[in-house]
């Protein structure tokens, strides 16, 4: 599935270079910037048709299920101390905020970022012994310092002491191992001036100028390193309309990358759930857990306690498990010391979780529905309940009741008829949508209502038939149920 993924991508990366003048131009909004474009690979969804091409990715996507999350930065040089003092406060990757440090002295490390030690095709192959199957780096952090080669900003790692495009190695690495891609970028930027200040929250609204260099900054990431399975934003608080700017831009440049749910305002691809935790309730829309080795600091900490190996592996490849088996893709996460090597702890905890699923792969489960059973001619039991989560209110991810389902068992080929009933009538007016048997019955339920009619005269044949009853639109945006003690009458046509 990853040579498919890799392969069907080049493909649009060849087919649409001719629209590479018709991306430039409208990069011209973008103000001061002028972006490194080295060449732009333009499609737009709807060329395929948005709902065909979206779930064709999100199954790629879910095909790559688990995955080596890589934070690294300037901030791993301190490694959680400054000037001979532990850093206590906060995870080390936001040392410059936590830490109160002078802005000046922190970025000086640029001069100490020299990397003796960073290996791509090592650190490559060690995801790959760990049975990973893609690689997610964080191209700019919280700080600003940006690890790819930029023309928005001197803030770089090709202008510091190492001279090196660290997002180029790792992509190009990856392509040649035969690992997916993916990048993390920061709503936040702490370098640039005209960006809000460093708050205790990172909730930070965005001025224009900085949704300005953030769009010239993510089109050279979706441009310039390859394929991007994955594009994992962080923080802020952008408006739904910088939402979806962003959105369109991956759309546009990108369109088989899947966009985490800290894309805020419901514009993302899938919900990224809190570290290390698996959902509630029953999901119909595709997630990912983040977990770090450890759960105090993402980036790298000198002082970390470290913990028993052996019991590590362990935890970590049942998280693994279980999150796989769930439905579910998971992104375990290390923090590259500030040489760019991987600590020698987290090597062998990678290793040998490589081990433990060599013995016993990770598997994905179908979702078992034990759905309640429908008796002809009486109201239906209490239905299970698939949510999705909402990426509109910040990190809350609150779940959102939206589909019903029941299982309906026929003796004989039948003709039926629907209804529904509300135990106390319709708070408001909703179009909903019978499903059964692939096709869509959409009605509108108006206010006040207690019952009415689906549909009469459907023929079904015998057999197991699964019904649901939703509200209208694709299933990772669709509102939220109006009453969910929604019940349904099925009968026989005929039957008293």
């Amino acid at each position: 599935m990853l040579n498919q993924l890799t392969a069907e991508s080049i493909r649009h990366f060849l087919e649409k270079k001719s629209n590479f003048e018709k991306m430039t131009q409208s990069m011209k909004v973008l103000g001061n910037f002028d972006p490194v474009i080295r060449s732009i690979p333009a499609i737009r969804l709807h060329q395929k048709g948005d709902t065909a091409m979206k779930r064709e990715a999100i199954q790629q996507w879910l095909d790559l299920q688990f995955g080596l999350f890589i934070h690294f930065g300037l901030y791993s040089i301190p490694g959680g101390v400054w000037k001979g003092e532990k850093i206590t406060r906060g995870y080390s990757e936001q040392i410059l905020s936590h830490g109160y440090l002078p802005q000046a002295d922190y970025e000086a490390l640029t001069d100490q970022f020299s990397l003796p030690d960073f290996d791509p095709e090592h650190i490559v192959a060690t995801a790959k012994k760990a049975g990973m199957q893609y690689l997610v780096i964080t191209t700019k952090h919280h700080d600003g310092f940006c690890l790819f080669d930029t023309n928005t900003t001197d803030y770089k790692s090709t202008n510091a002491a190492c001279k090196r495009d660290i997002v180029r190695n790792l992509s190009d690495e990856c392509t040649r191992q035969g690992l997916a891609f993916g990048v993390y970028f920061s709503w936040i930027d702490w370098h640039f001036s005209e960006a809000l200040p460093i708050s205790s929250h990172n909730s930070d609204r965005l001025p224009q100028s900085h949704q300005n260099l953030n769009i010239a900054q993510l089109t050279e990431l979706l441009s310039n390193y390859g394929p991007i399975c994955e594009l994992w934003m962080d923080m802020g608080a952008p408006t739904p309309e910088q939402s979806q700017e962003v959105r369109n831009l991956v759309q546009t440049l990108q369109p088989h990358c899947m966009v985490n749910g800290r894309i805020w305002n419901d514009k993302q691809d899938f919900l990224t759930m809190g570290d290390n935790q698996l959902p509630s309730v029953p999901l119909n829309c595709p997630w990912q857990t983040p977990a770090s080795i450890y759960k105090q600091t993402w980036g790298y900490r000198s002082w970390q306690v470290r913990g028993d190996k052996q019991e590590k592996i362990k935890e970590l490849s049942t998280t693994a498990r279980m999150v796989v088996r769930q439905g579910g893709n998971y992104l375990l996460n290390i923090g590259l010391m500030g040489t760019g090597a991987i600590h020698p702890f987290e090597q062998e905890v990678l290793e040998g979780i490589g081990e433990e699923l060599a013995k016993e792969p990770l598997k994905r489960e179908e979702a078992k529905r034990d759905l309640p059973k429908i008796t002809l001619g009486r109201m239906c039991p209490e239905p299970l309940v698939f949510h999705r989560y909402t990426g509109s209110e910040y990190y809350s991810y609150r779940p959102i009741p939206t589909t019903l389902c029941w299982e309906l068992e026929l003796e004989e080929e039948s003709t039926l008829c629907i209804g529904w009933r509300s135990e106390q009538g319709l708070a408001n007016e909703q179009k909903l949508c019978l499903e059964i048997g692939g096709r869509q019955y959409c009605s509108s339920l108006q206010k006040g209502r207690t019952s009415d009619t689906f549909i009469t005269d459907l023929k079904l044949r015998q057999g197991a038939h699964e019904i649901s009853v939703h509200t209208v639109g694709d299933e990772l945006a669709r509102a939220e149920l109006v009453d969910t003690t929604l019940r349904l009458v099925v009968e026989k046509e005929g039957m008293k």
